[in-house]
């Protein structure tokens, strides 16, 4: 078992320059794949957070905070370049060693319990995805407050969730409701509800075309991916 330390690397916590040279080392590491995750370059992330997490289990514990984190995006970044059913293995177990060192409502176990649902709803598995969207969107509620910008990206989860299983009416009053508690600031999940908004409603109005709401889905993954490189909550 971990010793379940503060994680002090870039995009987790403040750094603790009280670490040695090899942590050291593998920080550096993380920000790095951390930059192709976020640039895009997910061949690039996955090489790279592979290496990194056979290195932290090594030298850190599987249910090290840090490790913990790196197993996350790398999930992610499998699922986001392809590799599904790989990425949505590695999630899941990573959700479940989440809810043993932190909790069941920690922020970061928050944070992959929404990947989780993202990651079905990508997949068309609508009823797993609603189940897990629908617990999660109250935890966020509470623990982050309505506005938060990760509340918000699960709430357009669970909005894209409804559409997807063709209940238009539901996604639209979660949606509707989701931009009416967004904050201006939030610049990314203001846009992001308000064009998902208009496309429900498109899709609301008898013969008048419209695109798909899925078109939001890889971007609503994007914002999960970078809820561990952020900041804490």
């Amino acid at each position: 078992m971990s010793s379940r330390r503060s994680a002090r690397w870039p995009g987790t916590r403040p750094v603790d320059d009280t670490g040695g040279a090899d942590d050291a080392d593998l920080a550096h590491r993380n920000t790095v794949a951390a930059g192709y995750l976020a640039d895009g370059r997910l061949d690039r992330a996955v090489r790279a957070l592979e290496s990194l997490l056979d290195d932290c289990r090594a030298q850190l514990g599987e249910e090290d905070v840090d490790t913990l984190v790196v197993e996350g995006n790398l999930a992610v970044a499998l699922v986001m370049g392809g590799h599904e059913d790989e990425g949505a293995m590695l999630m899941s177990a990573n959700l479940a060693r989440r809810e043993r060192v932190f909790g069941d409502e920690h922020p970061q176990t928050l944070t992959a319990r929404d990947a989780v649902a993202a990651t079905h709803r990508l997949a068309g598995r609508l009823p797993e995805a609603l189940w897990l969207y629908s617990r999660v969107a109250p935890q966020r509620n509470r623990v982050l407050g309505p506005s938060h910008p990760h509340t918000l990206t699960t709430r357009l989860g669970l909005g894209l969730t409804f559409a997807a299983a063709g209940d238009t009416a539901m996604a639209l009053d979660v949606v509707t409701a989701a931009l009416q508690d967004c904050d201006e600031v939030v610049v990314e999940q203001a846009e992001l509800l308000r064009s998902c908004l208009a496309e429900l409603q498109g899709a609301a109005v008898p013969g008048q075309r419209s695109g798909s709401p899925q078109r939001f889905a890889r971007a609503a993954v994007d914002v999960v991916a970078g809820a561990d490189r952020g900041g804490p909550p």
